[in-house]
């Protein structure tokens, strides 16, 4: 762990860097990606054998049910269909649940220049990915997926009811499940009307709890970034421009970046793989990039192959150039193959 390495004598640029990065919203295991390909083509039973081995982890099968359902975002009444053919019902519903809930956050929702039309689309895309999601928990009751899922659609709707009975009902089947963990701590954010006390707390108790070797503390990271995010947002709402805005935010320090390191630190003496990992890995290697932690930062970026993230990087931009600038000033060259580093699992 902590083997930094050094800058290369050439100086990168963020733009050499941007093509060279792979979305890693299909997955980073090339089986997954494989099969997310072929349903994009129109394969659609590839991905319900994909979901078949997962019942046993409810890791991976929420990991493979979002990228699965992202693949058939476009497709929905195929995955649909599958039910006809044979294929388990409860397996289905997940899948498509996904690929509507993917339908979903892809289409316009917030900002600005969102009109009263698109907000009222965007809740009836949520309804609709509800009822299969609701139906694949009926189907297997121990499945923590689905419940991970409509923790998702209540956040998206603000039904706050719904939000804390579809976290309460994922965590009772797998306590530290990732996906849960993240949501939870995205909606306790201040401009989802919660409170920076409260989303912090809701990180701070998932890193502490996690297990040794899971990846669960980089959530913290998750939290400083919606944080920043938030106090951005609200800089722009005063009238600053974006440049002053992202200049008067500065960087993460003192306590906050001790906390982080100790967590990331404890993460890489004994990580196991985990479909997570390239996520945590650029949770925390944004965070040290935001701190001047340029060692730190250069470590966890450097493990992440080719593949980026959307979260943290999009709440600041695009996630490919946003991520290109930070490994370009740190010289992290995704373009020298070396597979993905600690942690890194299967995805």
């Amino acid at each position: 762990m902590w083997r930094f390495g050094r800058n290369p004598a050439r100086v990168l640029r963020g733009t050499d860097l941007e093509t060279a990065l792979v979305s890693a919203s299909y997955g980073t295991d090339p089986l997954l990606r494989s099969g997310c390909e072929a349903v994009r083509g129109g394969d659609a039973e590839a991905g319900a054998a994909l979901l078949v081995e997962t019942r046993e982890d409810p890791e991976v099968r929420a990991y493979q049910a979002e990228a699965l359902g992202r693949a058939a975002a476009d497709r929905p009444d195929e995955v649909a269909a599958l039910v006809e053919g044979g294929a388990d019902p409860a397996d289905t519903m997940l899948w498509l649940g996904h690929a509507l809930l993917a339908r979903a956050v892809a289409a316009p929702a917030g900002g600005a220049d969102t009109t009263r039309a698109d907000r009222k689309a965007f809740e009836a895309a949520l309804h609709e990915a509800r009822v299969p999601l609701a139906e694949a928990a009926r189907r297997r009751p121990d499945d923590a997926a689905p419940w991970a899922a409509l923790q998702t659609v209540a956040m998206g709707l603000g039904d706050r009811e719904e939000r804390e009975r579809a976290w309460s009902e994922a965590i009772a089947r797998a306590p530290h499940h990732f996906p849960a963990h993240l949501t939870r701590v995205r909606s306790l954010a201040p401009s989802r009307g919660g409170s920076a006390e409260e989303m912090f707390a809701a990180a701070g108790a998932a890193a502490d709890t996690a297990p040794e070797g899971s990846p669960l503390p980089a959530v913290l990271a998750l939290a400083h970034a919606e944080y920043l995010r938030g106090e951005q947002r609200r800089l722009l709402r005063e009238g600053n421009s974006a440049y002053i805005a992202a200049m008067s935010l500065g960087r993460l320090h003192g306590e906050a970046v001790r906390e982080l390191f100790a967590l990331a630190r404890g993460w890489a003496s004994a990580a196991v793989p985990h479909v997570r990992g390239v996520q945590a890995h650029h949770l925390f290697g944004w965070a040290f990039h935001r701190a001047g932690e340029k060692d730190l930062a250069r470590w966890h970026l450097g493990a992440v192959g080719r593949y980026v993230c959307d979260i943290p990087w999009a709440f600041f931009g695009s996630p490919r150039v946003e991520a290109a600038l930070a490994m370009a000033e740190l010289g992290v060259d995704p373009r020298a193959d070396r597979g993905t580093g600690t942690g890194s699992g299967t995805g």
